[in-house]
């Protein structure tokens, strides 16, 4: 009788285990789709069976086993750094390459080939009142498209600086996240499937912001630090990052546009530490693609070099000669004007003197010749001793900015591209491994039914055998 009552003891336990199994298979399956989810599986041992000793034997739940893989989990994260980096790149250097025209039709260059076009013309007819004025529209035209290149430049660092801001907020946010996940598990004996999977979800989205090293403590919190050492997430202590503008003290061009900082809780500069991820692509086309054009406060830009260099030769050519050949002809003046303040200003304010007139400009150069200026302006288009820059034209200068920004862009898409398939190999690499299989969950499903119905039959098989005995003995 002691051993009928210990065996209906046991199929009830057994039901019970059984029940753990299927309610795991149904999680696993409701979560298939869940962001950072693992599979699980309940640990099922198997209890020892000697009768002469009194063990009916059964089956015991010995808690939950996941499938994650942390190892896989970091090289997702890894690779997810690498993506976030060359996107925020690939975007910043498509929106800097759009400024540039590569057929050379318009924008700049077309407008720098009309201009050389009306300075050989005017070296034609130095006397036209129309060609003088043909060349004052193609100066203004020039000065135009350099100045509205200039702003749109401006505007992509603009909108670079508001995504760092929104980065940074968004790192912050998800920094948060963690830490309130830190917060639960010391409260909890033991750890939970969905918030793990709500954490480790947070830490993959936060890899594609920021190259972050994630470390899982022995009390089950996680502490998050960049690369560089700066924390994020420590216990249940979350410390803030920030971003702001600077331009060094001491700069060599006091007055450039400021590149953008990222500083720790205690407000020191991190910049250097943060190298992959989103932050990372965006701090690189903002302090250096962009830069170097619109320069900083090391570095002039190659804008700003183009637009003072071609003034300033236009400019000499024509303040050396005269208006015209006779006697007392009054000195040529500048076509061109800057803000010579800072190297930096001047592609933002290039602009057509506006005292100059069909008038005031000087065909004739200084030993008279009557069209000597018009034909040294004209020469411009083609000869780099005339006026050039380091060695080149002014054309082949532009066009090497032109040449420079399409290959940034190329590059960082050709990155883009390949990064996306290497983290999409590593991401069903780490899903081969704690993912959940459907079929898989089918199977076990089934599995567990049917020792589920089995385990019932036999208690309803002892319970039937326990009511005859009773019966007997009434």
């Amino acid at each position: 009788m002691s051993n009928l009552l210990a065996t209906l003891t046991t199929a009830g336990n057994a039901l019970g285990v059984y029940e753990q199994a299927l309610n795991v298979v149904q999680n696993n399956i409701t979560n298939s789709s869940t962001p950072g989810y693992a599979k699980q599986s309940l640990n099922l041992e198997a209890l020892p069976f000697d009768i002469t000793s009194g063990l009916t034997g059964g089956v015991a739940a010995r808690g939950l086993d996941s499938a994650r893989s942390e190892y896989a989990e970091e090289e997702v994260r890894r690779q997810n750094q690498s993506l976030g980096f060359f996107e925020a790149q690939a975007q910043g250097a498509s929106s800097i390459e759009n400024q540039f025209d590569v057929s050379g039709t318009s924008g700049v260059p077309g407008a720098l080939n009309q201009l050389f076009q009306s300075f050989s013309a005017w070296s034609v007819s130095p006397g036209d009142a129309s060609a003088r004025q043909s060349v004052i529209a193609s100066a203004g035209n020039l000065a135009a498209q350099i100045h509205s290149t200039a702003q749109a430049l401006a505007r992509t660092s603009q909108n670079e600086q508001d995504q760092i801001g929104s980065t940074v907020d968004q790192v912050n946010q998800l920094a948060s996240t963690i830490q309130q996940y830190n917060v639960l598990r010391l409260r909890q004996s033991g750890p939970d499937p969905n918030q793990d999977a709500n954490v480790h979800a947070a830490l993959e989205q936060l890899s594609e912001l920021a190259d972050v090293t994630a470390l899982t403590q022995a009390d089950g919190t996680v502490t998050v630090v960049l690369s560089g050492g700066a924390p994020l997430v420590v216990g249940t202590n979350q410390f803030l990052i920030s971003t702001d503008l600077n331009v060094p003290s001491g700069a060599q061009n006091s007055q450039a546009p400021p590149t953008s900082r990222i500083l720790d809780w205690q407000g020191t500069d991190i910049s250097s530490q943060v190298t992959g991820g989103k932050l990372g692509g965006l701090l690189d086309v903002h302090n250096r693609m962009l830069p170097s054009i619109l320069g900083d406060g090391q570095q002039t830009g190659s804008l700003n070099q183009f637009a003072k260099s071609f003034a300033d030769a236009v400019n000499q050519i024509l303040q050396a000669g005269f208006v015209g050949p006779q006697a007392g002809a009054a000195a040529g003046v500048p076509l061109f004007v800057y803000d010579a303040s800072d190297p930096t200003k001047a592609s933002g304010s290039f602009a057509v003197n506006s005292n100059i007139t069909a008038d005031t400009l000087a065909p004739v150069d200084a030993s008279g010749n009557a069209n000597g200026n018009a034909l040294q302006l004209a020469s411009l288009a083609s000869s780099s001793s005339a006026g050039g820059i380091n060695g080149s034209t002014f054309g082949a200068f532009f066009s090497g900015i032109t040449t420079s920004a399409g290959q940034e862009s190329a590059t960082a898409q050709q990155n883009q591209q390949t990064q996306q398939q290497v983290v999409a190999q590593t991401r069903s690499l780490r899903d081969q491994i704690s993912g959940v299989s459907l079929d898989e969950q089918a199977v076990m499903l089934m599995q567990f039914q049917r020792s589920y119905q089995a385990a019932a039959r036999v208690l309803t098989t002892i319970n039937s055998i326990l009511d005859d005995t009773v019966n007997l003995i009434r």
